[in-house]
């Protein structure tokens, strides 16, 4: 606040006049010193009341834009703004009362009106056990400040974008899920119309597929969608979250293209062909030409309805795709291997399998990997785990699940 609307202290500006020739006087070249150092500093006199200021320098005086003699005689706290924040001046206050070390972000308003922010230091001198000043050094932190208020400013920016794109994403799955159950409402259908014999065959054959295409655009259309979207994320978490999206979105887009070019069986999928084809893929999208290794071994007899392929590509892109993020750092060669195996006749098993670096014990449970393989395997009425490789690195990711009632195998 302006210093002329604050009462003088006659008796304290006499007595800092006279401290000021006796530390002129007992510390030349202390005063010296300090007058020629750039840092704003200040001494007061906390034996005589109001505790006023006694001498400044003239770095002091540049930050502040008073005269010396309009500071003598003054305390601290008439340069303090009516914005800044009332229990940081008083913590000050306390801590010059009861004589002890302080130090304080506070704001100042100084002669010309403008508004600095300094880092302020409050220190006690002490002579014969007695304190008989307070020395007080000043930083200017104001640019500090702006650029941590800017740095706030953006993040909240940041966090808004963030909100709106995963509103948007959500509504794309929604939509996803409206077009899922209007397949699965039509499916139904088809299924009574199996009854109807050899005519309604050839009608439900054509509506699959018709259906199948439809759906294949569907995916394809939402995939390209979050492709644009991540395109323009700023933020690499959101991108990297849309990329993956999109990425099983195209994997389930791949099974039903295979359904909609199937003239024998246009409801199954033959599931080595199609594990094949995925593996290949995600290679050529991902992995540096050389470095990996993807061996697929499985049945060519695996042949599946949507309701047991679509989970079973989906478990397989996530396993694989961690793999090749994750288990091969700094261009470190190595081999996946996905490998489908009958464990009875009417269960089999899946693994995938890489000769990686392997996964830190306590990074097994609550990835959003491994979650999202367990979900896909209860709709599966499968089990999946995660495990170490026998005498050295890598994982192994094993699923078990039947297949009755999916086709054949």
């Amino acid at each position: 606040m302006p210093i002329d609307k604050l009462p003088r202290n006659q008796p304290g500006q006499a007595s800092a006049e006279k401290d000021v020739r006796n530390i002129e006087i007992k510390r030349g070249l202390f005063v010296e010193a300090v007058e020629a150092t750039r840092m704003p500093m200040a001494v007061s006199d906390p034996t005589v009341t109001g505790n006023p200021i006694i001498y400044v320098n003239a770095a002091f005086l540049e930050l502040c834009g008073y005269e010396r003699d309009e500071v003598l005689g003054q305390n601290y706290l008439f340069l303090v703004s009516e914005r800044a924040d009332a229990d940081v001046a008083r913590r000050i206050d306390a801590a010059m009362a009861a004589h002890r070390q302080i130090n304080e972000d506070i704001l100042l308003q100084v002669k010309n009106g403008r508004r600095v922010w300094v880092s302020m230091f409050v220190s006690p001198i002490v002579e014969d056990d007695q304190v008989v000043q307070h020395f007080t050094s000043f930083l200017d932190i104001t640019d500090r400040v702006a650029r941590e208020e800017e740095r706030k400013k953006a993040n909240e920016t940041l966090d808004r974008r963030l909100t709106t794109r995963t509103r948007r994403l959500k509504q794309v799955n929604t939509r996803l899920e409206e077009e899922v159950e209007r397949r699965r409402r039509t499916e139904a259908l088809l299924r009574d119309a199996l009854e109807q014999g050899q005519e309604n065959l050839r009608f439900r054959d054509f509506l699959i597929r018709e259906v199948n295409h439809r759906t294949k655009n569907a995916l394809q259309m939402a995939a390209s969608l979050l492709g644009v979207q991540a395109s323009r994320a700023d933020n690499l978490i959101c991108r990297d979250m849309l990329e993956a999206s999109r990425g099983r979105l195209q994997r389930i887009g791949e099974v039903h293209a295979l359904l909609t070019y199937r003239d024998d069986a246009p409801d199954t999928v033959d599931f080595a062909v199609y594990l094949r084809r995925l593996c290949r893929e995600m290679a050529e999208s991902i992995l540096t030409p050389g470095q990996v290794d993807i061996e697929v071994k499985a049945s060519d007899e695996a042949i599946w309805g949507p309701d047991l392929v679509v989970p079973l590509g989906l478990i397989v892109g996530e396993a694989v795709t961690n793999a090749m993020k994750h288990a091969f750092p700094e261009g470190r060669s190595g081999t996946i291997r996905v490998e489908l195996l009958a464990q009875d006749l009417a269960s089999m098993i899946l693994r995938i399998e890489d000769d990686g670096v392997g996964i830190p014990p306590d990074r097994r449970k609550g990835s959003l990997g491994l979650q999202l393989i367990e979900m896909f395997a209860r709709q599966i009425n499968g089990k999946a785990a995660l495990e170490g490789r026998r005498g050295g690195d890598g994982t192994i990711v094993v699923v078990n699940f039947p297949v009755m009632n999916h086709g054949r195998h």
